[in-house]
């Protein structure tokens, strides 16, 4: 009760989410979550009718220093205590409603996706990008992650499910973004070295009955290269991510082939790195698990790492993260193991603000690594990457690569692979009703649905 007037549940739920720092929150009941497998809050917890979305903005001053090519050491560290962060909040915000009665679990920030035949599909258990859009928290910008009026999509998001009966709060309208800032800026499509969105031309996903649009995409796998950080270098060869490697066959063009075409060069680059299974697993840590509260409490802020030098602010993320034998993964060369997100970091509240993100993108130039194994050295132009790489005496060995491999096959084996029924069914049914959904609203006018897609690589 609040001045003498009762509450619904609904609202109390979203005033204590904000009294534990939460910036942004919504619900959505049973009314709102209809689409692919992935909006389904049941895979979380059985009986789960509910979901209460949540998003917090990331540290602006950490993206541009990342972006810039400054330094990658505070963004690492805001992504991790961010993650952490809403893990925290949404923790919170489940025992809130346990205590009023109602079952609630809380949906991991990220890296726990459906078990499949294919590993490579990553499609999660529940998508915090979908149950945003359902419970009016954002809408779908060009690149396909969730936008906020406040942040635009540089956002972390958190997802609590319930076996409550919620009243949804409206949803924006599903061209929100796409028919407003998204039609004078689409910078997220220039900021891919992978080149994954096509020029023009729209896709779409299919919430609750609606088409809700994004940029055509050219397939997830070239996401999943530039962000585990296999291609780093943009067409133009005048910019780079934090990325260490480069796909030889993609310098200086865009990525051709089918699937199976872009699969075998990811799989060939991944497996000279020698260390793509440790930091993957940091990676998985991170947003599958909530980390000892001692630990975080350790971790320099992303201001702190700012302050110092870039040698010694990895020293002291590694050194911490070694400590605590949680984060400290066997293996573990270099703790900043985030290359790109660029799609999402450049997104900001503004046309404007966006524009001075990719301009700051694009003028950071391009880093390559140096002689230590966590040094990346910023260079003036592609001649002096090419120099500069090939004097670089650090060599993998052959028999760490072998190792990395077969590490890397046990890791996605043991928490990915398999065969779910309901999933994959599920998943196929979704797709018929997507091109149905395509083919009836909008006839003739050469549309991709994103069967297959929409249920994809979201989280």
């Amino acid at each position: 009760m609040k001045g003498g007037v009762v509450e619904r549940f609904e609202e109390e739920i979203k005033e204590y989410a904000r009294s534990r720092g939460v910036d942004i929150v919504g619900v959505a009941g049973p009314d709102r979550l209809s689409g692919p497998p992935s909006l389904d809050p049941a895979y979380t917890m059985k009986g789960a009718r509910s979901i209460v979305s949540m998003a917090l903005p990331m540290d602006v001053e950490a993206i541009y220093a990342f972006l810039s090519k400054e330094t990658p050491t505070p963004h690492n560290l805001d992504q991790l205590l961010g993650n952490q962060r809403m893990r925290s909040c949404c923790e919170q915000v489940a025992g809130f409603i346990r205590s009023r009665g109602h079952r609630a679990e809380v949906v991991p920030p990220n890296n726990t996706y459906r078990r499949s035949l294919d590993v490579f599909s990553t499609r999660p258990g529940f998508s915090h990008r979908f149950g945003a859009i359902a419970a009016g928290v954002g809408a779908q910008g060009w690149s396909g992650n969730v936008m906020t009026a406040e942040h635009g999509a540089a956002v972390y998001l958190g997802t609590v499910v319930t076996e409550a009966v919620l009243e949804s709060d409206p949803p924006l309208n599903p061209r929100h973004f796409v028919d407003g800032p998204c039609r004078s800026c689409k910078v997220c499509a220039q900021t891919c070295v992978a080149c994954m969105f096509e020029p023009e031309g729209e896709e779409y996903v299919l919430l609750n009955g609606e088409l809700h649009p994004r940029a055509k995409r050219n397939g997830l796998d070239l996401c999943n290269a530039s962000c585990f950080g296999l291609h780093s270098i943009s067409p133009e060869r005048t910019w780079s991510t934090w990325g260490k490697h480069w796909i030889e066959d993609w310098v200086g063009r865009r990525p051709s082939g089918g699937k199976l075409a872009l699969r075998l060069a990811l799989m060939r680059r991944g497996g000279t790195t020698g260390d793509a299974t440790p930091r993957y697993d940091l990676i998985r840590r991170n947003g599958a698990l909530l980390q000892p509260r001692e630990l975080l409490d350790r971790l320099p802020r992303p201001g702190e790492a700012m302050a110092e030098d870039r040698a010694g602010s990895n020293r002291l993320l590694m050194e911490n993260a070694r400590a605590t034998g949680v984060l400290g993964v066997e293996r573990l060369r270099d703790p900043n193991v985030l290359t790109c997100g660029h799609c999402a970091l450049v997104c900001g509240p503004t046309v404007a603000e966006t524009k001075r993100r990719l301009e700051a993108l694009h003028s950071g130039g391009i880093v390559v690594p140096g002689e230590a194994p966590d040094e990346m050295v910023k260079v003036k132009d592609y001649a002096e990457a090419l120099e500069v790489m090939g004097r670089r005496s650090h060599r993998v060995k052959r028999r760490a690569m072998r190792w990395d491999g077969l590490q890397s096959a046990w890791l996605w084996h043991r928490y990915y692979f398999g065969f779910e029924p309901r999933s994959f069914f599920g998943g196929i049914a979704y797709g018929l009703r997507l091109r149905r959904a395509v083919r009836e609203g909008a006839p003739g006018r050469g549309l991709r649905s994103a069967a297959g897609r929409g249920d994809g690589k979201i989280d």
